[in-house]
């Protein structure tokens, strides 16, 4: 607390404070002692004008803050009571000022996770970070670094304060910069080690804080004053904060241009597939119709039907035909649906659209057939992948989603196009299923109606991953994983580990997190391919030092599609 802080809090006493004047008043009259209370320089505060023979200095922290001058000894009991009011006064000051400094800093957090929220490049993110940082924090001079492992650079992202010589700092200083970007900690640098640094020569305190996303430490931001200012530990804490708010927004960021890249480089993809190939009506849609042959069927025909729905999706699509021509890339596809589609029918079902890198098959006899199609699919790609491997090919692996429930089939568009049409939110659901198919890491994802389809269960080895609630949903899902389709090593090890799984599953769902992370952690070190091991495993561990609802049933809300 500084010196002024305590004067306020004496002249509030003996100016303000009317009841603390009374007292003292009391005192004085009780006591018949004469006395005064002057400042440093002399000002009388509080008293008579009278000179006095005896004074004593009233000191805090080290520092007079004035003198009580008195007539005789029978004044030390006004002297202790005055800084015992003097005492609390500042106590209470002190208190305000933390609080109205934690509120501050609160605030500005809030208001920094409003508008980086906004943004959706690193730039503007790193200079919102360094404008709010400086109005709570004293600086001149701010930087915002970032390291870029591929390349071996550190860049400039934003600056705050001029410094005509910041790149070649940058430059001149690149290898410490790294070491401390590489380090991930937060420090106020001594003052002598800024003195001996010529690049710090404009600067007489520095200190800084890592971009830290996890255990991935990506940039730094650096803060200074040009004057001797004393950074404090909280406000070090509080630029820690900011550091990290501001990387998890770059993460984000980052991960939306790139999320953003693959649906363009995905829709470019398709559309150079679908430049040489077209879509048919299925022959077995116009038989769930009712009708022999297409010529049959008129537009409004329609029909309700109790289906299971499976969406299938190539992963990596991008990268496979990024290097294709679309001749190349169409081959690729119809190579693949031709492998594919005879296992879709073999059990029962067909293809009713193909996606470009992937398709959606129905299922009119109930999910036995569905999941037996799965799981035949993956093993017919294990072996397919076994071919391209000898030919120094990308493997190919897909993601299998799929829910079962009514739909309606008809004939739609007017009387110049007809078109084959599904509605049912049945087809929704099993899309958002296969979505989140690579959420959990899993080869075939179903729901509880789709297991309790099936006629022959016991075929099928199943993981519980409890309860989703996909965005745009009001009720949450129970949603299984089907091992059978993972490779050999893997399901051998899921089966292993099958009770143990469900073990550490009743844990997590039970709100004992900590058992289910050691649980969870133990499944995962056997294997670490094991993605829903990993994700719980990461779940757990975040919910343990999060406050949790008594009514939290273990729903995961989805908040994309």
């Amino acid at each position: 607390m500084s010196l002024s802080t305590a004067d306020r809090a004496l002249k509030h006493i003996l100016k303000r404070d009317k009841s603390a004047r009374e007292i003292l008043g009391r005192l004085c009259d009780s006591s018949g002692a004469a006395c005064a209370f002057e400042t440093v320089d002399g000002h009388l505060l509080w008293g008579s004008e009278e000179v006095f023979e005896h004074s004593r200095d009233l000191t805090h922290e080290d520092k007079v803050l004035g003198r009580f001058r008195y007539s005789s000894d029978k004044a030390m009991l006004i002297f202790d009571t005055l800084n015992l009011l003097f005492q609390k006064e500042w106590e209470k000051k002190k208190i305000g000022k933390e609080v109205l400094g934690l509120y501050r800093e609160i605030n500005m957090i809030y208001d920094l996770s409003e508008l980086i929220s906004e943004k959706i490049d690193a730039e503007s993110i790193a200079k919102v970070t360094l404008e709010e940082a400086s109005q709570i924090i004293d600086t001149t001079h701010a930087l915002f670094l970032m390291y870029d492992p591929e390349k071996d650079t550190v860049r400039q992202v934003a600056r705050l304060g001029e410094n005509p010589k910041s790149q070649s700092f940058i430059e001149e200083q690149k290898d410490v910069l790294k070491e401390l970007i590489t380090r991930g900690v937060s420090a106020i640098v001594p003052a002598d080690r800024i003195a001996r640094n010529p690049a710090l020569n404009h600067l007489k305190t520095v200190m800084y804080a890592p971009l830290k996303v996890k255990h991935r430490t990506f940039g730094m931001v650096i803060l200074g004053h040009e004057e001797e200012v004393e950074y404090t530990a909280a406000e070090l804490k509080l630029l820690t904060t900011i550091s990290l708010q501001s990387a998890t927004a770059i993460e984000s960021a980052h991960l939306y241009q790139k999320g953003l890249k693959e649906v363009q480089d995905r829709e470019e993809a398709i559309r150079k597939i679908h430049d040489v190939s077209q879509k048919f009506v299925p022959s077995e849609f116009i038989k769930s119709l009712g009708k022999a042959k297409i010529t049959e069927v008129f537009l409004g025909d329609l029909v309700e039907r109790e289906v299971t729905v499976v969406f299938v999706d190539i992963r990596g699509f991008t990268t496979i035909s990024e290097g294709l021509s679309p001749t190349d890339n169409f081959l690729f596809v119809n190579g693949f649906n031709n492998r594919m589609g005879p296992i879709i029918r073999k059990n029962g079902g067909f293809i009713m659209q193909y996606l470009g890198d992937g398709f959606m098959a129905l299922f009119t006899e109930g999910s036995q057939g569905a999941l037996t199609a799965s799981v035949e699919m993956h093993r017919e790609l294990q072996e397919y992948n076994k071919e391209r491997a000898q030919r120094n090919r990308l493997p190919v692996h897909i993601g299998v989603g799929m829910q079962s429930g009514k739909l309606i089939m008809g004939i739609t568009g007017d009387n110049e196009r007809l078109d084959a049409a599904i509605i049912s939110d049945t087809v929704n659901t099993a899309a958002r299923i296969e979505g989140l198919s690579k959420h959990f890491g899993t080869s075939i994802l179903l729901t509880q109606e789709c297991k309790a389809n099936l006629t022959e269960p016991e075929q099928f080895d199943f993981r519980y991953l409890g309860r989703v609630q996909p965005k745009g949903k009001k009720q949450p899902i129970d949603l299984y994983e089907c091992i059978n389709g993972d490779a050999d090593d893997l399901r051998e090890h899921k089966l292993t580990n099958l009770k143990t799984f469900d073990d550490a599953m009743t844990l997590f769902l039970d709100k004992e997190f900590a058992m289910a992370a050691v649980t969870f952690q133990q499944i995962f070190k056997h294997n670490t391919a094991d993605q829903p091991a990993k994700l719980f495993l990461n779940r757990a561990a975040q919910l343990i030092t999060q406050e949790i609802e008594d009514n939290w049933k273990g729903v995961e809300t989805m908040t994309t599609k």
